[in-house]
């Protein structure tokens, strides 16, 4: 794995007398909110582990932040409702979009305060209509009265360098696995969105319906047997049309992940110069590895659950890695449980693999998916996010998530959550993300309001103390799924972690001379993460110390302090 070494240069006026680091119980008061900006503290220099017992304490000096945002915290303003948020930045303007499915996008110039926007050619029946005029009547095979609305799935938007265009691959869905995706193509990131082409189909049963799509154009044969389950379509084997991301790889090459649950996760080579499907890449048909039509087969297959793929190429890391959502997308019913897993690769083929090795193509018929996969966060509730309008209650099917690395190297996920409210309504969310020592992107507790990590790292007297905890598990199932247990712990100065969960803790300044990195063995489990204060989510937004681990065993692990032992 490749490893970005930072330099850094702390000057000091004056060395202070070390400080005893005073934790001695759990019931202090709460810690005064810290002052705003990305401080650091300085600590004894040091290339490996920080020993909890061994740390010095010392002035905490102002440290220049190279990053957009300087720890003041932003103002969240209106909340918008984006289903399935794909996030570009548009350079020229500066600004961040987030486009999603039934027409609904929004834009920000910050990450955490967003506005509804509107774009006329994809909101006018009549002009739409027109513009999926092919697509929907593929899609009408699948039902006597089909309409597009509602049936416009899960856009991905891309500046296509070679075009000088903004393209959006839109997924056009329909019942029974009628389904497309199509490019449309616009000058500039909210204007005019025209009809390129179609890139993929589902769903096609007989050769009459085959002659309406690519397929023979794709392949050179006509013999769909393996997509076939007796008449019908054979969802096991064959996937779904819907949620593309598209994404270069490191060589510049233009790529499209798509497809949902029984049949997998596919990947398309495009042709970077139309945006549309390169035909000269062929793929062999073989067995859980690539299909001549559909393409590379990337996750799933064999009635496996994923979809909502979006990969993110990380030249600092050397990985791509992938996301991937589990299990039903609602709330309050059955059909719940939505949760983003994660994989990563050297190659943008693949194989994606787990923290624990786990490679996300299920190998046979009767293999259990649920297993596969760091699960970043499941439905969860901490006291610091009391007074955040629906999100008092708790977080609950955060999922369909998009990421990025902004243009400073900092990464975020963007994601669309419900509540534990006893209904459906869902809201965007965006949270950092830091890389823990093995090259996992972790995933910060609280949505981002601007806090910086302290690459230095922190001070033992901010760290000891008690915190509320989850354990996100792995567990995935299709049925009503509750919240999980918060608990809690104790990170006491001799390293030890007692309380609800029992462990060990350290502070490590990691190869890249950062000091926030933190390992945890629980049950003779590693934990790898970081400490990360930051703006919580209550009325008060105050300034909370919070940790984040992925474990070998998939599981994260994320901690939210709520008494200090200073």
């Amino acid at each position: 794995m490749k490893k970005t070494r930072f330099i850094i240069i702390l000057l000091v006026v004056s060395m202070l007398t070390a400080l005893a680091a005073g934790c001695a119980g759990t019931n202090s008061p709460p810690t005064p909110p810290a002052g705003t900006g990305d401080t650091g503290s300085v600590n004894t220099p040091s290339t490996g582990t920080n020993a909890p017992d061994e740390e010095t304490e010392g002035p905490i000096v102002e440290e220049p932040s190279p990053f957009k945002y300087d720890g003041k915290r932003l103002t969240i303003g209106d909340r918008v409702s984006v289903h399935d948020p794909s996030i570009v930045f548009d350079e020229t303007s500066g600004k961040y979009y987030v486009f999603g499915s039934h027409k609904a996008w929004a834009v920000s110039d910050n990450l955490a305060s967003w506005k509804t926007i509107h774009i006329g050619s994809l909101e006018n029946k009549t002009t739409y209509d027109k513009t999926f005029e092919k697509n929907i009547a593929w899609s009408s095979h699948g039902s006597a009265n089909y309409s597009v609305d509602g049936n416009m799935w899960a856009p991905d938007v891309i500046y296509n360098k070679d075009m000088g265009k903004w393209c959006m691959y839109m997924s056009i869905n329909g019942d029974r696995h009628y389904s497309s995706i199509v490019l449309l193509t616009a000058d500039t990131i909210d204007g005019k969105y025209d009809y390129a082409g179609t890139i993929v189909y589902s769903g096609f049963r007989n050769q009459t319906e085959l002659a309406e799509t690519d397929f023979e154009e794709v392949t050179g044969t006509t013999n769909i047997a393996r997509y076939l389950s007796g008449s019908d379509w054979n969802a096991s084997y064959g996937t779904n049309a819907i949620d593309p991301c598209v994404f270069y790889d490191k060589d510049g090459n233009l790529w499209m992940s798509y497809g949902s649950w029984f049949g997998g996760i596919f990947l398309l080579r495009l042709d970077n110069k139309t945006g549309l499907r390169d035909l000269t890449v062929k793929y062999e048909t073989k067995a859980n590895v690539s299909d001549a039509y559909m393409g590379y087969r990337i996750s799933g297959g064999y009635g496996g659950t994923g979809e909502g793929s979006y990969i993110v190429w990380d030249k600092d890391a050397g990985y791509y890695y992938l996301y991937l959502s589990y299990c039903g997308l609602n709330a309050t019913d059955d059909f719940s449980g939505y949760h983003i897993r994660l994989f990563r690769s050297e190659n943008v083929t693949g194989p994606y693999v787990d923290a624990a090795g786990n490679e996300a193509v299920l190998p046979r018929a009767g293999e259990s998916q649920m297993l596969r996969g760091i699960k970043l966060f499941g439905n969860y509730a901490f006291s610091g996010n009391k007074g955040n309008g629906n999100a008092s209650d708790g977080y609950m099917s955060g999922g369909h998530n998009s990421a990025f690395i902004d243009t400073d190297g900092q990464h975020y996920l963007v994601y669309h959550t419900r509540f534990n409210v006893g209904q459906e309504w869902h809201e965007l969310r965006v949270h950092q993300q830091f890389m823990n020592e093995d090259g996992w992107p972790v995933t910060a507790v609280y949505e981002f309001l601007g806090s910086v990590i302290r690459r230095t790292g922190y001070q033992k007297s901010e760290i000891c103390g008690e915190y509320e905890f989850v354990d996100h598990g792995v567990a995935a199932d299709t049925k009503k799924t509750d919240m999980l247990k918060t608990k809690k712990v104790t990170l006491n100065k001799d390293g030890t972690i007692t309380g609800d969960v029992k462990g060990t803790w350290e502070q490590r300044t990691g190869e890249d001379g950062n000091g926030y990195y933190v390992t945890m063995v629980i049950n003779k489990v590693t934990y790898k993460g970081v400490f990360f204060k930051q703006y919580d989510e209550t009325n008060r937004h105050k300034e909370t110390m919070t940790f984040t681990l992925i474990g070998t065993n998939d599981h994260s692990i994320w901690g939210s302090q709520i008494s200090s032992s200073k």
